[in-house]
């Protein structure tokens, strides 16, 4: 059974059984009927959104919906037992296996304008080539795409690859092989990949080109809503004992956050990790405090900080040379959400 069968048939037990297979990933009704329908028909998936509103979290949750799968003990591709398929595996007549969990048949590969095609499809290992000879295949380092084999494949940032770059994964995602340049041997690589981009205004984004563009169903991700922001909080945010963060008190935190990014004055808002920021330190400035509780005057303490190094003012407003001015702003006014 392929990667991609396996994770269906999970997906859809899940389903079968009540449960939500993105269990701990809040977006909407129809953008999770969408996810789980390009995923159950095996596609790729491209998720575009800004960052910080849980593109990452999703593709670790579907990773977990894989069960567990055997592999060859030290395979450096990632084989099964039952069909090895790489040159480290091929011609050994006895083979151990060893098990891995779901959890970890997930690989991620984070993306920067620094990364080079050797990154992902690997390189000769120098000092190997020299001892073993350069047509020696134990010579040769598997890079993340073969490391990939029978595992999810998370690209995290795609649109910060060069394009260059970006290309070397067509071959992997069109026919489910990777060529070992200079030894004229494909690799077999059953992955799905997850990948996401940021929008192209954010710092060192590029476009994905087209052929790769092509081979991903791209679906568009947006904020949480105030109910799904404040349940992030309550599920993912740390919690410092003993200190209680009231709902009054993490209702106001979202609103900060949700009124930020209604704002025209700003180019980049508040991520959901700018509101996990400010609930834990809010935290922390109250245990600091010989407090037990969170009090407002603590998240508006550290909001005046944790906002001046997240947000990116507009050109065009009036506080574009005091950001202050509009964090006091943004304060006040959401004191009413």
């Amino acid at each position: 059974m392929s990667l991609r069968e396996e994770l269906g048939k999970a997906i859809l037990n899940k389903i079968k059984k009540g449960v939500d297979p993105l269990e701990g990933f809040f977006t909407t009704e129809e953008t999770q009927g969408a996810i789980l329908a390009v995923l159950v028909s095996g596609r790729h998936l491209l998720l575009e959104g800004p960052p910080g509103i849980g593109k990452t979290t999703v593709a670790k949750i579907i990773a977990k919906l894989l069960p567990s799968t055997k592999v060859v003990k030290g395979c450096r591709y990632v084989c099964s037992p039952e069909n090895p398929t790489c040159p480290d595996c091929l011609g050994k007549s006895k083979l151990k296996s060893k098990t891995i969990p779901g959890e970890e048949r997930f690989i991620r590969i984070q993306g920067s304008p620094e990364m080079m095609p050797e990154d992902l499809i690997g390189d000769l290992d120098p000092v190997l080539a020299m001892r073993l000879g350069i047509q020696d295949t134990r010579a040769f380092n598997p890079g993340k795409i073969q490391k990939a084999h029978r595992k999810i494949m998370f690209i995290d940032e795609l649109n910060r690859v060069p394009q260059r770059t970006q290309n070397t994964l067509l071959q992997v995602l069109e026919e489910g092989t990777v060529t070992i340049s200079g030894f004229d041997i494909e690799v077999q690589v059953d992955t799905l990949v997850v990948a996401t981009e940021n929008p192209e205004e954010y710092a060192g984004a590029e476009r994905i080109s087209e052929n790769l563009g092509d081979r991903f169903e791209r679906l568009a991700i947006d904020y949480p809503t105030v109910e799904q922001e404040i349940e992030i909080l309550k599920i993912y945010g740390k919690k410092i004992k003993p200190v209680e963060v009231p709902d009054k008190i993490t209702k106001k935190i979202v609103n900060i956050s949700q009124h930020s990014r209604s704002l025209k004055e700003l180019d980049r808002p508040p991520s959901v990790r700018s509101s996990l920021s400010i609930y834990e330190q809010a935290q922390a400035l109250a245990k600091l405090r010989g407090r037990s509780s969170v009090k407002p005057k603590d998240v508006e303490e550290v909001t005046r900080t944790i906002l001046k190094g997240r947000i990116s003012v507009s050109g065009e407003s009036k506080y574009y040379d005091e950001p202050e001015q509009l964090i006091e702003k943004i304060i006040e006014e959401s004191e009413g959400g």
